[in-house]
């Protein structure tokens, strides 16, 4: 592979023409629903259904099939190009193009597959929404909305009692009137779930009560069905009321109204953990390296709440903390950069001269969103300022950090091309947090990326790289795990001036192995 010629410019050429990926977006968020319509008029449309087989020549094509291709070379992509990377050694000049190309790919068959079961629910609320046709004007498809059941069981209200279809999901009910063949479902009733939402049993055991706005009876002749959806109404009604006692998942503004033992503006929960964090900033892959699935769960179980927690971290590591951290922002309902910024923030290429304008989308953001990010962006900058250890550069932690900061309403595969956007605009924050923040200077923190330039000591020694590094300014280098290189001498802030071929620069000390001077 190292000799063939064509194969310098091949990870170039996909990284160039990755962007019209994102036509596989409304492919995929339309598949599942486009694949029900034509299994629809097959069955229900002869001519329709002579016309596809005419076409077919009586062979055994399958159009039903044929919509899941363009999904399946996805994957396809993904393994040539692992193939590819496989058989290219680390020294070739296209191999750090076909690794971005190859985890592009992989992280776009991921998104698929994820996609596919998003485009399951939305295809069941689309059908939903066929059903109540022009009866029903509200917006029935909404971030993480998820049709959890539909179904008929007698509903008695306002001493009426008539048969109604339920439409259930997880943040409400939609009561119509009895489906009929071929005919619209008419909304009688529209059950918004809140705190003060309740299901109790009824006098009767195939009975059960929902108490809203109005009180409702619910009940079918056959008790399994009846004890069914009581389960069912129980499930959701009870993780809309749990939310509203938690801390994590719950909207910014909610919480700090909340939370008597906010600061400055910054959730309890917030500080707590990073007070942790600081109290050891030099372990290695802070943020990087995933803490434990189960110690977080119970983690997070501890701090989500607004009653005082006693010594919550006990049984955590640092690891489980910083997961914890990643956590309560990913799972606030709207990013902190926020859903209307997004395409402002976006619209960003990443240049040099559009700092100015990313410091104008920041402030137009809401006051506790603001808070909360500079709060976020100067633990960051202590984080970086000890990468000569902990190995989370800028870079790094934009790369970590920045999809839980910035995404739109639903994400799409568009969304994941523009995440090289979105890395720069975290790591430009961290990296230039005064300009792009004006704080008082006394007040602002400030990331040491550079070498002091004080008390070098000279040396000369092979050292062997131990993780990948992507070099973030004119006078560092590029590091590729395994590499052999030449230091010439040590700064005192941590890092390295090395040689690596006819090059010279700077890399952090901690990324290296030396193995003589």
């Amino acid at each position: 592979m190292s000799q063939w010629p064509h194969v310098t410019s091949l990870g170039k050429i996909f990284i160039k023409l990755a962007p019209l990926l994102a036509a596989y977006g409304p492919y995929v968020e339309n598949s599942t629903h486009a694949h029900k319509t034509l299994t629809r008029l097959l069955q229900t449309d002869q001519k329709f259904a002579a016309f596809v087989s005419e076409r077919a020549g009586g062979s055994d094509f399958k159009l039903t099939e044929l919509l899941f291709y363009p999904l399946n070379r996805i994957s396809q992509y993904s393994m040539s190009f692992e193939t590819i990377l496989k058989h290219t050694p680390r020294k070739h000049p296209d191999h750090s193009r076909l690794s971005r190309a190859h985890g592009m790919m992989t992280k776009l068959y991921n998104f698929i597959q994820e996609s596919v079961t998003v485009s399951k629910n939305r295809a069941k609320i689309l059908e939903c929404k066929r059903k109540l046709g022009a009866y029903f004007e509200g917006q029935l498809l909404a971030p993480g909305r998820v049709l959890v059941k539909e179904g008929s069981i007698n509903v008695t209200s306002k001493g009426k009692k008539a048969q109604r279809y339920i439409f259930l999901f997880n943040d409400m009910a939609i009561l119509t009137k009895s489906i009929q063949k071929g005919e619209m479902c008419r909304p009688k009733d529209i059950l918004v779930f809140t705190e003060n939402t309740k299901v109790t049993v009824g006098k009767e055991p195939h009975q059960f009560m929902i108490a809203c706005e109005d009180t409702y009876l619910l009940e079918s002749e056959n008790k399994q069905v009846a004890d069914a959806w009581r389960l069912d109404f129980s499930k959701q009604i009870e993780a809309v009321l749990s939310r509203s006692r938690n801390v994590f998942g719950v909207q910014l503004v909610e919480i700090l109204k909340k939370d008597s033992r906010q600061q400055d503006g910054i959730p309890y929960v917030v500080r707590l953990l990073v007070k942790e964090i600081e109290k050891d900033l030099t372990v290695k892959g802070i943020y990087r390296v995933p803490g434990n699935d189960d110690v977080v769960v119970g983690l997070k179980k501890v701090l989500d709440t607004f009653e005082e927690v006693k010594n919550p971290f006990v049984k955590a590591s640092t690891f489980d903390i910083a997961a914890a951290l990643k956590l309560f922002l990913r799972e606030l309902p709207e990013p902190l950069l926020t859903f209307d910024l997004y395409e402002e923030f976006t619209a960003l290429e990443g240049s040099e001269e559009e700092k100015s304008r990313l410091k104008e989308i920041i402030a137009k953001l809401p006051k506790e969103n603001l808070n909360l990010l500079k709060f976020i962006i100067k633990h960051l900058i202590n984080v970086g300022n000890q990468s000569s250890t902990n190995m989370m550069t800028p870079t790094n932690l934009a790369l970590i950090f920045g999809p839980g900061l910035l995404y739109p309403r639903v994400e799409t595969i568009q969304y994941t091309l523009t995440l090289p956007r979105i890395f720069w605009i975290v790591q430009t924050m961290i990296e230039d947090y005064d300009a792009i923040f004006g704080e008082d200077k006394n007040q602002k923190p400030k990331y040491k990326k550079k070498p002091t330039g004080n008390k070098k000591k000279k040396i000369k020694a092979k050292a062997t790289v131990l993780y990948q590094y992507a070099a973030q300014s004119e006078n560092e280098l590029n590091l590729v795990v395994g590499a052999s290189v030449t230091v010439l001498q040590n700064d005192p802030s941590g890092w390295c001036e090395v040689r690596i071929g006819s090059e010279s620069g700077w890399v952090p000390a901690g990324y290296l192995q030396i193995q003589s001077s």
